[in-house]
């Protein structure tokens, strides 16, 4: 067979030429001298107070404040020592203040590295020693040495507030890119969610429909229903990054309801979610996944069908999901598809490593889903869940 010819530029897909021909040039830059760096500028992006929140979400923590504390209070106070009690005050006086300059203007770059404070510190900070020495030196005899430690103390000090300025800049910058890449991820599994979740099911649905009503089937109307009821409740919802567990339960009888009308007697199920649980965001789709391969894989093939139930419960501190269907369980040699697959991602891009979602063999035969996400502070458990059945 010959090989295929290459497309052309203009056959490839508009939105992913940029990318293809940007490549070479980001990997360009990112090799070029930036003399700013060298010659220790510092960089000229601003960041906004929305862009802080998501890159910067909480103040810096007792820890890392101790350590700048203990680090620069320790040389201070062996220089100190070293000129000993007959040695002029002014030096200790302008090592402290210099300290004590270098600590708050270190902290607000750790919250604001772009901040017209930190920048203007930096700069006036040569100034500032000028002037120091030009005090210190006045009428006084300033040790040989003493004159030493206070400038390598106020060059070290210096080079350490533009590595805190310029490394921390670069961390929000690229938390930032790693949000929005992140967010992009998000947004492409929830298309990819919902673009596999609808057509089979609605194809084959209204293959159904349109049979009934040929044959003037009396199930057809109920199905229509369903049906119309079932496209309410989850057009909207694919919109959203996150969904209240609710709303995704609601989506979920629909569904139910849809399938039952199709199948009949053949399809039992039971949906139970606890009261404070009902807020709990979800990915959308996400249950709808993992009840209609419950349906597919185990209700379906077989020809007395089976159970579907999904319960919501607090358990140890986190909101456990589960899906179990009576149905046929586990084939030899079954591999995971691409619905479980997408549903993985989609719960580390919105949940993190907390979440987590395992297949297993219910006790009944069948399958049996079991999803854990950490619960908000919002949330708090409380009894009485709330049970919905056809």
């Amino acid at each position: 067979m010959a090989p295929s010819p290459s497309p052309s530029p203009s056959a490839v897909p508009s939105s992913e030429r940029p990318l293809r021909q940007h490549a070479p040039a980001a990997a360009a830059r990112s090799q070029r001298i930036d003399w700013r760096t060298v010659f220790m500028m510092l960089p000229t992006r601003r960041f906004t107070a929305e862009e802080l929140q998501r890159a910067v979400p909480g103040p810096m923590s007792r820890s890392v404040k101790l350590s700048i504390a203990v680090n620069l209070a320790a040389p201070t106070l062996v220089l100190m020592l070293a000129f000993g009690r007959d040695g002029p005050w002014r030096v200790p006086m302008a090592m402290v203040g210099f300290v004590v300059l270098l600590a708050w203007i270190g902290q607000r770059a750790w919250a604001d590295p772009s901040s017209p404070a930190v920048r203007t510190g930096y700069w006036l900070m040569p100034l500032l020693a000028g002037g120091v020495a030009g005090w210190l030196f006045k009428d006084t005899e300033v040790p040989r040495q003493a004159m030493v430690a206070m400038a390598m103390m106020m060059l070290i000090g210096s080079l350490g507030l533009w590595f805190v300025i310029v490394h921390r800049h670069q961390y929000v910058q690229m938390r930032l890119a790693e949000l929005d890449e992140r967010e992009r991820a998000v947004e492409m599994a929830r298309r990819l969610a919902a673009a596999q979740l609808e057509p089979h099911f609605l194809f084959n649905t209204l293959a159904s429909l349109q049979h009934w009503v040929a044959t003037r089937d009396e199930r057809a109307a109920p199905l229509l229903e369903a049906l119309t009821g079932y496209l309410r409740a989850t057009l909207p919802m694919f919109a959203r990054p996150t969904l209240a567990l609710g709303d995704e339960a609601e989506a979920v009888r629909r569904y139910l309801q849809v399938m039952q009308a199709r199948l009949g007697e053949r399809l039992r199920w039971q949906v139970r979610v606890e009261p404070p649980l009902q807020a709990l965001p979800v990915p959308p789709g996400l249950l709808l996944t993992l009840v209609e391969n419950a349906i597919e894989h185990g209700i379906e093939p077989q020809i007395a069908g089976g159970e579907v139930r999904l319960q919501a419960a607090w358990q140890d501190g986190e909101a456990v999901i589960t899906v179990e269907d009576s149905g046929a369980g586990f084939a030899t040699g079954a591999q995971e598809g691409l619905g479980l697959t997408n549903a993985r991602e989609r719960l580390a891009l919105t949940h993190g490593a907390s979440a987590r979602l395992t297949m297993a063999r219910a006790a009944s035969g069948g399958c049996r889903a079991e999803l854990r996400l950490p619960l908000p502070s919002t949330l708090s458990p409380a009894p009485g869940p709330q049970a919905r059945t056809p």
